[in-house]
């Protein structure tokens, strides 16, 4: 059984007992990028304390917790390999992320505060990408698992995909979701906050890669704790569901709510995104 196939067996045995049960059912695909769209590549970096990558830890971690096991040895600082069809490249650089861009990420990050401090200490970083997945699903538990391995070195310190940072310690935390096999979906999708006198809002960066569009919620009168909150439900059953919402209809969690779904151009983010009347 594939990395992919036991994460959908097990959500199709429990879609009976789904707490998205009363969601209003949508279309499962875009009608014009159905036949073309191809999951893209996957792009991540480890930000390490040290200069040095400890190689020896990585491969023993990937293969105890993944089951993956490297047989080729790095080579000039980089490691390339299979896994079920998928291209894993992992290379390590012995210098910081230039530019000072991870700590002006740090500032949209609101759920680690001590992340600028953090992350401006890294010495040198390790690129991890993925590519060849057959599905959106499968690429990101893969490159999760390579992910997690490296967090788990004594001497990493956080992850970073523009514009997420998360800590080595928070990113661990959140793959061991993989074990009960659900979705790790807050470290797929970002989501950022921001409010002004009209209201709270939210924004999604990562949906892209499931072939959706980002969604947003603008001028919310709701707490900007239940704006993030109600924005990661409606990612996580995306994600879970292969779920694509669609403009002019309507989405709610019980049968009396309806919340507007409205395509346009974006606010936060670029591109085209569906605005949630939240």
């Amino acid at each position: 059984m594939g990395i992919f196939d036991k994460f959908r067996k097990n959500k199709e045995e429990t879609t009976s007992s789904s707490e998205y049960n009363n969601i209003v059912p949508m279309s499962t695909a875009l009608p014009d990028q159905a036949d073309s769209w191809q999951t893209p590549m996957l792009l991540g970096f480890a930000l390490l304390s040290s200069e040095t990558c400890d190689w020896e830890s990585f491969i023993s971690y990937l293969h105890k917790d993944a089951e993956i096991v490297i047989e080729n040895q790095p080579n000039e600082e980089n490691i390339v390999f299979e896994v079920e069809g998928m291209q894993v490249v992992v290379a390590h650089m012995p210098a910081p992320i230039p530019n000072r861009e991870v700590e002006e990420c740090c500032q949209y990050n609101l759920l680690w505060p001590e992340a600028e401090q953090v992350v401006a200490t890294h010495r040198s970083h390790v690129i991890v990408s993925v590519s060849g997945a057959p599905n959106p699903i499968a690429g990101h538990l893969l490159f999760t698992q390579i992910v997690s391995s490296l967090m788990q070195m004594k001497d990493a310190l956080a992850f970073y995909m523009q514009p997420m940072v998360v800590s080595a310690e928070s990113y661990v935390e959140s793959a061991q979701m993989l074990k009960d096999e659900e979705l790790p979906v807050q470290l797929w999708v970002f989501i950022g906050l921001y409010q002004d006198e009209q209201g709270r809002s939210a924004y999604t960066r990562g949906l892209q890669n499931f072939g959706k569009y980002e969604i947003e919620i603008i001028h919310s009168e709701h707490p900007l704790s239940d704006v993030f909150e109600f924005t990661m439900m409606i990612v996580d059953y995306i994600i879970s569901y292969d779920v694509t919402l669609e403009h002019g209809e309507t989405i709610g969690f019980s049968e009396e709510q309806r919340l507007s779904l409205t395509l346009s151009q974006g606010v936060a983010v670029e591109n085209e995104s569906i605005k949630i009347g939240y």
